[in-house]
């Protein structure tokens, strides 16, 4: 798609988690591309242990958004 368009993509992900087992939740957190800025909304923070530790957390509560540390 960047070849094409010259820019990255974005990739978004909403609650798909909740759809997953553990073994598909890893696979599919696995198999995203460190070259590609994604969102990932989620209700629990469980599954995103795996993930690099450079990510960022960010949470909504009550309207007010606040960063998270892992």
């Amino acid at each position: 798609m960047e070849t094409v368009t010259k820019e990255k993509p974005i990739l978004l992900l909403d609650d798909v988690m909740s759809e997953l087992d553990n073994n598909r939740q890893l696979n599919l957190l696995e198999s995203i591309s460190q070259n590609i800025q994604t969102f990932i909304t989620t209700t629990t923070l469980e599954h995103l242990q795996s993930m690099p530790s450079d990510i960022k957390i960010f949470s909504i509560h009550e309207g007010k958004l606040t960063k998270k540390n892992m």
